[in-house]
C-alpha cells in the first residue's frame, strides 16, 4: 500500500491581467506614499507623477513601479475586505462622543 499520495498543487504563478497592470490610482498612491515617507509632500508629488510616467516603460523602473502598484492595490483590497475605514471612523467617533 502507498504511504504517500502525490496531490497536485494549484499554480500560484499565474496571475490575471488586473494583477499584471495595476490601476493608475494604485500606482499614484503607492509611489506618492513612498515619496511622502522619504521626503515629504514635494517628493510625494514628484514620485507620484514619476510613477505614472514610468508605468508604461520597460525595464527595472517600469517593473518596480508596477510592483508598487500591485502591492498598493492588494493592500487597498485587503482594507476594503476588512472594512478598516469603517472601523477607524467608529474608533474616532467613540473618542469624541
Amino acid at each position: 500500500p502507498p504511504i504517500v499520495e502525490a496531490v497536485p498543487t494549484p499554480d500560484f504563478t499565474t496571475s490575471s491581467n488586473e494583477d499584471e497592470n495595476p490601476s493608475d490610482t494604485a500606482i499614484l498612491v503607492g509611489c506618492g506614499l513612498a515619496g511622502w515617507v522619504v521626503g515629504g509632500p514635494f517628493l510625494a508629488l514628484l514620485t507620484a507623477l514619476g510613477g505614472n510616467w514610468a508605468k508604461k516603460k520597460q525595464g527595472p523602473f517600469g517593473e518596480s513601479t508596477r510592483a508598487v502598484g500591485r502591492i498598493t492595490a492588494a493592500a487597498g483590497k485587503k482594507a476594503k475586505d476588512e472594512k478598516l475605514l469603517h472601523k477607524m471612523k467608529t474608533s474616532v467617533a467613540s473618542l469624541f462622543g
